[in-house]
């Protein structure tokens, strides 16, 4: 509770101190809470800042992979990891997020200094031990060019192993990697809506993998 009334206070002797300096209003804005849809995703901001990921840390030991019938693939537990997205991102926004040109992802994806010690984190969760780390990635299951947060529901330790559905290159380091390019190419053309994208992608990618569209 400290924390939480310690906020209004210091914004207050900021203002006195700084005699006529102006504040924007987002400096004062509070933060907009995460409400959950009714496909399960939760919808955040972008999910960090230089505080770190946010969002709550399942328990060590308390999610379980799912395993794909017949695959390679998993899937995360959708208690720990139901996906998140970008409230900024929206259908309307599209041309000027995920679709504009000169790239989007790098600008919100969060540093490695920031993502390293919640990956060791998300690892203990999944029970995977930190001398593993290297055996997966670190994954977006909504990914950021679909509007994806980067807010701990958002993030899973996904193994490097896979199902090899699609020829690899520098891009494509997983099956997920060119789902992944797929979707943002028909959400880019119309083909598919940002919610189709973003609901399919955390209930189950591997379901797309023979009904995606190739690269248009």
């Amino acid at each position: 509770m400290a924390i939480a009334t310690a906020a209004p206070l210091a914004v207050a002797i900021t203002l006195v101190l700084a005699g006529c300096a102006q504040l924007s209003a987002s400096d004062l804005a509070m933060p907009t809470p995460a409400v959950s849809t009714s496909s399960g995703l939760i919808i955040t901001g972008s999910g960090w800042d230089a505080n770190g990921i946010q969002g709550p840390v399942p328990a060590p030991g308390s999610c379980r992979y799912r395993p794909v019938p017949g695959s390679a693939d998993v899937l995360p537990d959708p208690r720990c990891t139901p996906g998140a997205v970008d409230r900024a991102v929206t259908q309307d926004s599209l041309s000027n997020t995920v679709c504009r040109r000169g790239g989007y992802t790098a600008t919100v994806r969060p540093p490695l200094n920031v993502t390293a010690p919640m990956k060791r984190a998300i690892l203990a969760a999944y029970g995977i031990p930190a001398s593993d780390a290297s055996h997966y990635e670190l994954d977006h299951l909504v990914e950021l060019s679909a509007g994806g947060s980067s807010d701990v529901r958002n993030l899973w330790p996904q193994p490097n192993r896979d199902a090899q559905r699609f020829n690899r290159n520098e891009y494509v380091h997983n099956d997920k990697d060119e789902l992944e390019s797929r979707m943002h190419d028909a959400l880019c053309r119309g083909t598919m809506t940002l919610t189709a994208v973003q609901t399919a992608m955390a209930g189950d990618w591997t379901s797309l993998a023979t009904s995606a569209p190739p690269p248009g």
